[in-house]
C-alpha cells in the first residue's frame, strides 16, 4: 500500500522540521499519525473524508487534513515550505532513518548529496565518517538505512520470490494450530515483479507462528509483534506483513488484500449501487453480514461469476445468472 508508505514518510519528515525548530508536542504527533496511517490495513485513500480519517487513532485534523491534500494534489504544501524556509532539504535524504535536518544539510553542503543513491555511494566509499556529526559507526548505520529506503521502493522479480514465499507458507502450514494461511497481493494475482508479500493467517496459536517465522534464515529482522500483524525484512529486502485474520471473515480479506486496488474499487461501487458496503471484514447491508466467509460467496452475492486472483483489474465479468 503504498499511499500509507509515502504519507507515513511524509509525516515523519514534517515532524523532524518541527524538532528543528524547537517546536514542542507536535513532532510527535505527527510521527504517532505517521505510525497509524503506516499500519492501516487498507489504502489510506479509501477513506472518505477528514472526518473519517480523524475516528482513527492519534489521526487530529492538520495530520487528517495533511492526508487528504496529499491524496488530491500528490504533495504537502505545509512540508513544502517547511523545506523551503530552513534550507531547502533534499526530502529523499529526508526518508533515511536517523538522518535529520542537520546531518541532510551537512552533507548537501559539504559532500553534494542530494539523493539516496548519493548517499549510498559516499558512505561506501568511506567519505562521510569525518565529518561533523558523523562517525564510522553512525556512517555504517546511516548506509544501512538508505538501502532499506531503496528496497522499498523495488519491485522484485517473481522468480526471485518464489523459494522465500513457499518456505513462509510452509513454515505457517506446519505450526499447530494455524487453520488458513495463503499469500496476497500481487504475488498472488501472478504479477511477474513484487513489491513485498502480504500473508494472511487464521490460527488459534499466534504467539507460536511469529516465533516460528522469526527463527527462518531467510529473515533479515523482525519489525514489529503486534496482535494483528507481524512485519519482517528478509534477507533479500523485501518487506513482509503477515496478517492475523477471522475464520469468519477470511474471504473478505483475502479478497481485499489479493487486489487488484482497481478491482477492490470497482467491486466496492458494485457493492454500493445495492446499498451494501464492502470492505476488508465483510460484505455488509447496515450491520447485516452478507458474505465475508470465502471469496466466493462475496461474488456471489454481487451477482458475478468468481474472478481468477491473476485475472483481477478493472475489467469485471458479466454479471452471473439467477439461480
Amino acid at each position: 500500500m503504498e499511499n500509507n508508505k509515502r504519507l507515513a514518510s511524509l509525516l515523519r519528515q514534517i515532524a523532524a522540521l518541527l524538532d528543528e525548530q524547537g517546536v514542542a508536542f507536535k513532532p510527535a504527533a505527527y510521527r504517532r499519525g505517521a505510525q497509524v496511517i503506516e499500519d492501516l490495513p487498507r489504502d489510506v485513500s479509501t477513506f472518505k473524508s477528514e472526518k473519517e480519517l480523524m475516528e482513527l487513532p492519534g489521526i487530529g485534523q492538520a495530520i487528517a487534513g495533511k492526508v487528504v491534500e496529499y491524496l488530491k494534489t500528490g504533495k504537502i504544501e505545509a512540508l513544502e515550505k517547511l523545506l523551503h524556509t530552513q534550507g531547502g532539504i533534499s526530502a529523499e535524504l529526508m526518508e533515511v532513518e536517523d538522518m535529520g535536518p542537520k546531518r541532510a544539510r551537512l552533507l548537501q553542503r559539504e559532500l553534494g548529496i542530494m539523493t539516496v543513491a548519493d548517499l549510498v555511494k559516499a558512505a561506501e566509499a568511506g567519505k562521510i565518517r569525518s565529518l561533523p556529526r558523523f562517525s564510522e559507526v553512525m556512517e555504517k548505520k546511516i548506509l544501512e538505512n538508505a538501502k532499506r529506503v531503496k528496497e522499498r521502493v523495488r519491485r522484485f522479480p517473481r522468480d526471485e520470490v518464489i523459494k522465500d514465499a513457499e518456505m513462509i507458507l510452509k513454515t505457517l502450514r506446519s505450526v499447530p494450530g494455524v487453520e488458513r494461511s495463503e499469500i496476497a497481493g500481487s504475488y498472488r494475482r501472478e504479477k511477474s515483479t513484487i513489491g513485498d508479500l502480504d500473508v494472511l493467517v487464521v490460527t488459534r496459536s499466534r504467539e507460536k507462528v511469529m516465533d516460528a517465522i522469526a527463527k527462518l534464515p531467510i529473515v533479515r529482522e523482525v519489525v514489529a509483534r503486534g496482535e494483528t500483524k507481524m512485519s519482517l525484512n528478509l534477507q533479500s529486502g523485501m518487506r513482509v506483513d503477515i496478517r492475523f485474520v477471522k475464520a469468519s471473515q477470511w474471504g473478505s480479506a483475502l479478497l481485499y488484500f489479493t487486489g487488484s486496488k482497481e478491482h477492490n474499487i470497482v467491486l466496492r461501487k458494485r457493492a454500493i449501487e445495492r446499498g451494501w458496503k464492502l470492505n476488508e471484514y465483510a460484505l455488509l447491508e447496515g450491520d447485516k453480514v452478507i458474505a465475508s466467509r470465502e471469496e466466493k460467496d462475496i461474488y456471489k452475492a454481487l451477482g458475478l461469476p468468481f474472478v481468477e486472483p491473476r485475472e483481477r483489474t478493472e475489467e469485471l465479468p458479466s454479471p452471473a445468472s439467477a439461480p
